[in-house]
């Protein structure tokens, strides 16, 4: 089973740079050419359970109109962008976007390869996740009401981490590699 530790909270936001080109659409914490920035906010942290999570649907849920008739249009993983491939990476950071704008009482629940992952405060929308294994992961999020209502929740997202193999002593990228 996958052990899951995040790391601990950073102090101040986090900046992020997204790009697409031919291979398609590209996130870094390093600057390139033609890249947005994207401010992320303060990550989480947390320590790994067993917890179940909801399975992720393919289409956002709409909320029963118990408050008054809120709901959300829809809510979405927007960074790691679907099958992103991260090379040589020890975290990663998933940022949740709903639309409209979360409300302050509703709280983000991740789900990390089928382990839930709740938000460590109400205005929580982006979670830092690590160490994160080479190979695929999925994440989904769910909102959910001070009640523990579902309001929403978004599509599962798969993004696969790619390691250098100890196995490939050749290999550049391998840090292991013998000069």
């Amino acid at each position: 089973m996958l052990a899951i530790v995040v790391a601990s909270v950073a102090i101040g936001s986090t900046v992020t740079y997204r790009w697409t080109d031919a291979d398609g659409v590209h996130y870094s914490d390093q600057p390139h050419v033609g890249a947005e920035k994207i401010v992320l906010g303060t990550p989480q942290t947390y320590s790994g359970s067993d917890a179940a999570t909801p399975s992720a649907s393919s289409t956002p849920r709409r909320p029963r109109n118990d408050d008054g008739g809120f709901h959300y249009d829809s809510c979405s993983i927007v960074q790691p962008a679907q099958d992103q491939v991260l090379i040589d990476v020890e975290s990663v950071t998933v940022a949740v976007q709903p639309h409209p704008a979360k409300r302050s009482n509703d709280r983000v629940e991740l789900s990390f390869d089928g382990q839930a992952i709740p938000a460590a405060s109400p205005e929580q929308q982006e979670f830092k996740i690590s160490p994160v294994d080479r190979g695929t992961h999925t994440v989904a999020a769910t909102i959910r009401d001070g009640d523990g209502r579902s309001l929403c929740q978004s599509s599962a997202i798969n993004f696969h981490v790619r390691q250098p193999s100890v196995l490939a002593p050749l290999n550049p990228n391998n840090p292991n590699r013998k000069h």
